[in-house]
């Protein structure tokens, strides 16, 4: 067990450098790039999702990083991303933001894995955050050298991490198959209702196989003949959450606040609270689709557990279709409206009434759209035992972070 009373200052064992600011002539190809954007809770970067620039003229040797590199958020207009970390931790070409800082472990006594971890719990927040403030406007070197690690030996160091690393790596796994499940289902519904091949009466693929098409005037395209179109609001139910500071709970029972930040990283200590006696509709259980139409349009299946809706969330609903027709009739859309966003080099502020309205697809058959949503049960179903396994990991590995980082508890 370490001693509470000693430790070391980060600064004595590492380096530290800012990121560098590049313009609009840096953009192309050539050398990975991580952003603010691209920390999330995860220990490490989601390498496979990282940008890229042109890094001629611009970045200096000094300036890559390395395998164990650690890079911290220094500023941000939300105030929650400062001092969030990530751990580079595999050989890359990559680059970081000037809203960045880097810090490189320079002593053999300590583990670059392990003083990630560190930067993970709420003792590093608060050794970082200013006396008397909640928030932390700006992150610096300075403040980050006087950060003090517990002091273990490096045996011990390397325990604590193979310890926290064998449910990252079980949490990592279960997240690329639910990529591959996510994917999977995509393919087969694209295959039956956007290419059009679904299996006809003989079980050939109905467009490949000379199934009838006809011209439809309002999607301006040929599909299957008996086929109808209809708008995005036509096809499902639309419940807008609610102004959660007007629902506080009154008692010791709450229902967690779910905003966009919790449609993309989960619960957290600082989620809201909301009182358990609010509209229904705005209740939100494993298995709801969640639309958030505002700034960050993203359509996800929920699967964080029982919570209470947030204004600018649609929970979608429908009495007449199955949930994986509207499900990826929305993906498919959401992807039309950030491309044309994309375009215009403008940014989609929000989706309202009016742009589902607007917004025609398909209508097969509801026979035809049953009969598939069956074969996507099994992978839905899958993917949702995935995910509720990840949080009990990830609650799990949360509860011993800090007590392994403090000695409370040791690792044989």
């Amino acid at each position: 067990m370490t001693d509470k009373k000693t430790g070391i200052r980060f600064g004595n064992i590492a380096t530290f450098r800012n990121g560098l600011n590049y313009n609009k002539e840096s953009k192309g190809k050539g050398c990975l790039f991580i952003g603010v954007s691209n920390f999330h809770a995860g220990l490490e970067p989601k390498y496979d999702e990282l940008s890229e620039i042109n890094p001629t003229g611009i970045a200096s040797e000094e300036d890559y990083l390395q395998k164990g590199d650690i890079l911290f958020v220094r500023s941000n207009g939300n105030k929650r991303l400062v001092g969030r970390s990530l751990f580079v931790g595999k050989n890359i070409e990559a680059l970081y933001s000037g809203f960045c800082i880097r810090a490189r472990v320079t002593s053999n006594k300590f583990s670059a894995k392990f003083c990630a971890y560190f930067t993970k719990t709420k003792r590093f927040r608060s050794l970082i955050t200013p006396a008397g403030s909640t928030n932390i406007n700006n992150l610096n070197q300075g403040t980050l050298g006087n950060v003090i690690l517990p002091q273990f030996s490096l045996k011990e160091q390397q325990k604590i991490v193979d310890t926290l690393y064998l449910f990252d790596a079980k949490i990592n796994l279960n997240n690329r198959i639910n990529a591959e499940l996510e994917s999977m289902a995509k393919t087969i519904y694209d295959y039956w209702f956007v290419q059009f091949d679904f299996p006809d009466e003989n079980g050939r693929p109905y467009k490949s196989s000379g199934g009838k098409m006809v011209y439809n005037e309002v999607l301006k395209r040929e599909i299957p003949e008996g086929w109808g179109d209809d708008s995005l609001w036509n096809i499902a139910d639309y419940f807008n959450g609610l102004a959660m500071q007007k629902h506080r709970p009154a008692g010791k029972d709450f229902l967690r606040v779910i905003k966009i930040k919790e449609m993309t990283e989960g619960y957290s200590s600082k989620t809201e609270k909301a009182s358990p006696s609010i509209n229904p509709k705005a209740i939100v259980e494993n298995g709801d689709v969640l639309f958030s139409w505002s700034a960050t349009l993203e359509v996800q299946i929920w699967s964080k557990g029982k919570g209470a809706l947030n204004q600018h969330i649609f929970k979608v609903t429908s009495e007449k279709y199955p949930r994986s027709y509207y499900y990826f009739e929305l993906k498919n859309y959401l992807r039309h409206f950030k491309m044309l966003a994309d375009k215009r080099k403008t940014t989609m502020g929000h989706i309202t009434q009016d742009h589902l309205k607007q917004s025609r697809v398909v209508i097969p058959p509801i026979t035809l759209i049953e009969r598939l949503d069956e074969k996507l049960k099994p992978i839905f179903s899958q993917h949702m035992l995935l995910e509720q396994e990840n949080r009990q990991l990830i609650e799990l590995r949360d509860w011993l972070l800090p007590m392994l980082m403090n000695g409370q508890v040791t690792v044989k």
